[in-house]
């Protein structure tokens, strides 16, 4: 179970410094860097970009260049529900997985096209639209100021869900290399209405029929939306907790290590929505010690005991000039797995199901984490 110290009041302890609001990212053809409180626009076709030879590139190669991708999670206890559309415009990717937090079963469905085929990419993360067809997956995820819409069917579940944003996302953009750049806009989504439908195929389905969930106030959910002209060769470590105190209170966090590479953190904590800026973490991660048999044995790997790796370490060294201290100790549970190799193009994606212990002080208040479930991310990408 959590545990949180009441000694004040946690929006005290946010920061009183608020960052800005930009009406546009790109700003006399170049990114404004740094934390906001909000972009509204994601004008990335007015970037001034150049070629080594210095001629600048035409609006089709900057769009092309663009790697772009979503993530959403759905949290409905017992369920749990992770899917993302990512595209590097030489491919095309979507994935959905649906996880039962009491019988530790996972079930995964996932499409690969080329291009941006049968893929429509339109505007940004407050206004515009995502969408990807497949045989096995489609997905549509309509974005709104006040919230996204997000359509999915797949082999084993369909979802119609509704998700309302709160007022206080974490906003970043940094330089990427010597003339790239990332941005990333992280929110946990205050309301989701709607509903997750069962498909009667699906492997852990005992009943053996269809079956229809219908979300409610306790459902809860988190965005994570990113566009950017990134490193041939990336890499990062994620970590998110989206959860409940005990006391009822709604707590998300977000912890990241790699593309953002100087100048700001992407890292946060929300407390019913109030937002606690967090200072740049490590990522601690030992051997897998998977059997040499189970290395790349396809799309998904359900990890036995015998298999686990070891537990990893998220945390932050402070020097003196952070009133934050962060300690986090993440053990594996469960893994959703790819790895594709093209050649000039190759992913190695694993995201973790496991759980969270240790804590995090801001100042004198110290939220305490017992074995909380959350997701953790290593992944390497070469674009």
């Amino acid at each position: 179970m959590t545990q949180y110290n009441t000694q004040q009041s946690f929006s005290d302890l946010s920061n009183k410094l608020e960052p800005e609001v930009l009406e546009q990212l790109i700003q006399n053809g170049q990114p404004t860097f740094g934390v906001f409180f909000q972009v509204k626009s994601i004008n990335y076709l007015d970037y001034h970009s150049h070629l080594i030879s210095q001629k600048p590139l035409p609006n089709w190669r900057k769009h092309l260049k663009a790697n772009q991708f979503c993530f959403i999670q759905i949290v409905h206890s017992p369920y749990r529900v992770c899917l993302a559309l990512a595209t590097i415009k030489l491919a095309t990717s979507a994935f959905v997985y649906l996880y039962n937090n009491e019988t530790e079963q996972l079930e995964v469905c996932e499409a690969l096209q080329p291009l941006t085929h049968q893929t429509q990419l339109e505007g940004d993360c407050y206004q515009g639209q995502m969408a990807f067809t497949h045989k096995h997956l489609t997905l549509t995820l309509d974005f709104t100021p006040s919230q996204v819409n997000v359509v999915l069917d797949s082999q084993f579940i369909a979802l119609d869900a509704a998700l309302q944003r709160q007022a206080q996302p974490l906003a970043v953009c940094t330089p990427t290399g010597r003339r790239g750049w990332t941005f990333t806009q992280k929110e946990p989504l205050t309301k989701v209405v709607g509903h997750l439908a069962i498909k009667a195929n699906l492997t852990f389905n005992d009943e053996q029929q269809a079956r229809k969930i219908v979300f409610c106030d306790s459902s809860i959910a988190n965005l994570d939306w990113t566009l950017g002209y990134m490193r041939h060769e990336t890499n990062w470590f994620w970590s998110c907790i989206n959860s409940y105190l005990p006391d009822g209170r709604h707590f998300a966090l977000n912890l990241a290590m790699g593309v953002n590479e100087t100048g700001a953190s992407e890292n946060a904590c929300w407390l019913d929505g109030q937002i606690v800026y967090l200072p740049p973490v490590m990522f601690v991660r030992d051997g897998l010690n998977l059997r040499t048999n189970e290395q790349d044995k396809g799309a998904k790997i359900v990890a036995s005991l015998d298999s686990m790796p070891q537990p990893w370490r998220i945390y932050h060294q402070n020097l003196g000039w952070s009133n934050v201290d962060i300690d986090l100790t993440f053990t594996p549970a469960t893994v959703y797995k790819k790895t594709d190799n093209f050649g000039i193009v190759a992913s190695i994606f694993e995201q973790w199901l496991g759980f969270y212990s240790g804590e995090i002080r801001i100042k004198d208040e110290v939220i305490k984490f017992d074995k909380v479930i959350g997701l953790a991310e290593d992944h390497f990408a070469k674009w």
